[in-house]
């Protein structure tokens, strides 16, 4: 195993040099994994349906470009850019067909920020700056908006990548935030941004009301796939986004300055520049989340836009949020999954892999060495107390390290075979996202352990306890990869 700070292990392969979205996008195509879809759509409900129909495969499914949307002439959408492990794999630089365990380790290899690349380049330069909108701003004009889900209480923008200054430290570019939140359009230049205190957003949004400081942002879309991943990645507070993305890549990325002077993307599709009304709220909602349910109505902070810079002929990125599986969690899993095994791996070697895919970690399994009885309980008490843990990791598996935490078929077996009662730990009136529809009382909820690892002395143990072997390691790997080889050259 690897951790942030080491080099790239022998034989990795390296990304492809990918400059944008729409460099990302032509490499999905040259490999059959961007549909250009050939007739007129509405944005609702074609869109949504469409996309949905696109992301049932989530090991395959294809991106989906519009180029022809009712209503929006010139203007282009994709959604389903990161919605396969296919597509995650081509933007790694590894071939159709690695399994998700793969991609894994191949992200733990590169995870980190010594060794960032970044280019700095001229805003008069920058492809995103090709048309700037500086009066009359009507984003609806602009933007091919529509609803992500049916009930949606307006447009949202649900894949934007949002960078905004600490406060009380505006030039510490490691505290310049990238994140992803949602954002739903009040106006032609007002919108509202929910964030929470534990969110660096939240922090940056409350340190300037509290101080009577400007806060000013920059929405981008239609991004670097990489900043997309780690837009919505718990990374510590003082380390750039950018740097992990960059290092991820193992290329350049190419950095501007926004008219308002925040980092962004040079090659992003477009910008929306907009500034904080101090103690303003306006109501937001319903929106349809990733847990599958539609979240209430809040009043949240208002802000309003200054500028809008954007590509010639540019591409609105958005996905498909809501239910069950979707672009969402294969966009930012295996990066949630990755802090997590970073930050367990330096006090507990004898973690294995992390599994955090499923609904951006409020499910996730974990595989350990056992060293002692106990001990993936207490591996799993500081899983929870990581800074992606404390707020969404509601039920938390732990299995032993010859389980892969990526196939659910052998969590399954260790659940059955493994758990006991007394290895199951409920630890209530914790905090927990505010979005979660179990939650009684939104914002508060609880932790589930599971403790489906092996038994070990002093645990007492059953008369049929020994467990059968089977064949496992490197080697067997490797095996099912040649078998995999020889099936796809035997349907050639």
């Amino acid at each position: 195993m690897m951790d942030g700070k080491t080099a790239l292990p022998p034989g990795a392969s390296a990304s492809p040099r990918i400059g944008g979205l729409r460099d990302f996008l032509d490499l999905l195509g040259k490999h059959g994994q961007c549909v250009r879809w050939p007739e007129p759509v509405l944005p609702e409900p074609d869109i949504r349906n469409i996309t949905q129909a696109a992301g049932r495969d989530p090991l395959h499914g294809p991106a989906v470009l519009f180029e022809h949307v009712r209503g929006y002439p010139g203007l282009r959408v994709v959604n389903g850019v990161h919605g396969s492990f296919t597509n995650l794999a081509l933007l790694l630089g590894k071939p159709k067909g690695t399994s998700v365990k793969e991609l894994f380790y191949e992200m733990i290899g590169r995870w980190g920020c010594d060794r960032p690349q970044l280019e700095h380049v001229d805003p008069a330069q920058a492809p995103v700056c090709e048309v700037v909108v500086e009066h009359d701003i009507n984003l609806y004009a602009h933007i091919p908006l529509y609803r992500t889900n049916a009930y949606d209480g307006g447009f949202y923008l649900a894949k934007a990548a949002v960078v905004s200054r600490d406060p009380n430290d505006p030039e510490h570019f490691g505290k310049q935030n990238v994140g992803i939140y949602r954002i739903q359009i009040h106006g032609p230049d007002t919108l509202t941004l929910l964030s929470v205190p534990s969110h660096d957003m939240g922090r940056h949004i409350m340190a300037a009301e509290e101080q009577g400081k400007p806060l000013r942002i920059a929405i981008m879309l239609g991004n670097h796939p990489a900043i997309a991943m780690l837009a919505g990645t718990p990374i510590p507070y003082d380390e750039s986004e950018y740097a992990y993305a960059s290092q991820l890549m193992g290329v350049p990325l190419r950095l501007t300055r926004s008219g308002n002077g925040v980092d962004i993307l040079a090659d992003s599709e477009f910008v929306i520049e907009a500034e904080l009304l101090p103690n303003q709220r306006a109501f937001e909602g319903p929106f349809g989340e990733f847990p599958g349910s539609y979240s209430g109505v809040r009043r949240v902070p208002l802000f309003r836009v200054t500028r809008l810079t954007h590509r010639r002929a540019p591409i609105f990125e958005n996905l498909y949020i809501g239910g069950k599986w979707t672009e969402h969690d294969t966009l930012i899993g295996l990066n949630t999954s990755a802090p997590i095994y970073a930050a367990l791996k330096k006090e507990f070697p004898e973690v294995e892999a992390v599994n955090a895919l499923y609904q951006h970690g409020l499910t996730a399994i974990v595989a350990v060495r056992n060293r002692f009885a106990g001990f993936a309980k207490s591996v799993a008490m500081r899983a929870l107390g990581t800074p992606h843990g404390l707020m969404y990791l509601k039920n938390l598996i732990m299995v032993d390290a010859d389980v892969d935490p990526f196939d659910l078929n052998e969590v399954m077996w260790a659940l059955s075979t493994r758990t006991r009662a007394n290895d199951i730990i409920v630890i209530p009136n914790t905090a927990m996202i505010i979005i979660d529809p179990a939650a009684e009382v939104p914002g508060k909820g609880h932790h589930l352990i599971i403790d489906a690892t092996s038994f070990m002395p002093p645990d007492p143990m059953g008369s049929d306890a020994k467990l059968v072997r089977p064949p496992s390691g490197p080697l067997i790997d490797e095996l099912a990869r040649r078998l995999a080889r020889l099936r796809q050259e035997a349907n050639a």
